[in-house]
């Protein structure tokens, strides 16, 4: 069964939005009575029946918990985006597959990519999330100057990744000891200076991920990969 994010979703039922209801009743050619799953992305996928199919609006009823799981700990990658648009989705659609709570994308002082537009990004989350069967998709932000990222959780762990020194811990052994994480994962040119000062004043711990000098895509994959595999 193909997976739709809802609208709208009670334990009951619920609708889906506009897009998702087309692609449902115009190109999958559901109508009612036909199964599908539906979900909000926050834990639940139910197994639902469609009761109105329109191609503006598809209602469903629920008949039964397919999929539950419990809130997964929390790891948000504060990322650069590449030059190149296919590597940057590249890491959206594994780390989605893989799991992780929250992207932001940062602008730094030695990013290639200025601007980077998420419309595109949140369907590629979307897309990685139906076809791993999700129960928590990811949250996708809008892409900020990595001095304005904001972190108010105390109890979230912080770290910065860059390569200007060669003493510091590997958190990639360190990760799956921790519940909620924050890391920093710069641009081709790393972070200035300027920059990893900012972060050490704001509370994030200077780290590697390992010996190898790795792409800004390869890096935000290894963290996702050394923290949401549980």
């Amino acid at each position: 069964m193909n997976l739709f994010l809802a609208e709208q979703l009670t334990e009951e039922g619920g609708h889906l939005g506009k897009e998702e209801s087309h692609h449902a009743s115009r190109v999958l050619r559901m109508n009612m009575g036909d199964l599908l799953l539906t979900t909000q992305g926050t834990g639940i996928i139910y197994q639902s029946e469609i009761t109105e199919a329109h191609k503006s609006q598809v209602v469903f009823k629920n008949l039964s918990v397919f999929k539950k799981e419990d809130s997964p700990a929390y790891l948000h990658i504060a990322i650069a985006p590449t030059k190149s648009n296919d590597r940057f989705e590249f890491f959206l659609e594994k780390a989605t597959e893989i799991g992780i709570s929250e992207i932001t994308p940062i602008i730094c002082h030695n990013s290639e990519r200025k601007v980077y537009k998420t419309d595109r990004g949140q369907k590629i989350v979307s897309s990685a999330a139906k076809q791993s069967l999700a129960c928590h998709w990811p949250i996708l932000n809008e892409p900020i100057r990595l001095t304005d990222l904001k972190v108010e959780d105390s109890e979230t762990q912080r770290f910065i990744a860059h390569c200007e020194k060669d003493d510091m811990p590997n958190v990639l052994k360190q990760l799956p000891s921790f519940s909620k994480v924050v890391i920093l994962i710069g641009p081709e040119g790393d972070f200035s200076p300027k920059e990893i000062e900012w972060a050490k004043a704001n509370g994030y711990t200077e780290c590697s991920l390992g010996t190898k000098r790795l792409r800004t895509e390869t890096a935000g994959l290894a963290v996702a990969l050394g923290f949401g595999l549980r």
